[in-house]
């Protein structure tokens, strides 16, 4: 006969590494991209980290955090109007996007989210026609996001 505390505990391990794989092969996979371009002739420092959320492939949602540095205001003034100018396009004409820019000690950053289930991808590839070769069946993959990135020069683990 077996021990009661063994199996109780044969049980256990047996639900937790249930779980573990239930948790990796249905739940969300987690990518991060980054990308720091020292553009110092051109008077900036740009650092952008994109975290991708995907399942089963799928790009689910995309976090964006972007700085520029610069010492220079004309600088920061010109990416902050060209930034807040983009992403309020996008979130107007595709949905999905959502976005914070603040400004302090010679930074522009910019928080952004771009929900996948919300956006317009089929008006977004119509206006941008080099995206559908990032997707599949109208979706954004992770394949087609870490090659997107990747050609940015941005490193994707």
């Amino acid at each position: 006969m077996y021990d009661k505390k063994i199996l109780i505990g044969g049980v256990a391990v047996g639900v937790a590494v249930l779980g573990i794989l239930l948790f990796v092969f249905s739940g969300n996979q987690k990518t991060i991209c980054t990308l720091i371009s020292n553009q110092s002739k051109n008077g900036y420092k740009l650092e952008s980290k994109y975290e991708i959320t995907s399942k089963n492939d799928i790009v689910k949602e995309v976090k964006v955090k972007e700085i520029v540095t610069s010492k220079d205001e004309k600088v920061l003034e010109k990416f902050e109007k060209q930034l807040k100018e983009q992403y309020e396009y996008n979130k107007k004409t595709y949905k999905g996007y959502t976005y914070k820019i603040s400004k302090s000690n010679n930074k522009i950053t910019t928080d952004v989210t771009i929900n996948y289930k919300e956006l317009n991808l089929e008006k977004f590839i119509k206006n941008n026609e080099a995206m559908k070769q990032y997707t599949k069946d109208n979706k954004f993959t992770l394949k087609g996001a870490k090659q997107l990135y990747e050609r940015t020069g941005a490193t994707c683990k």
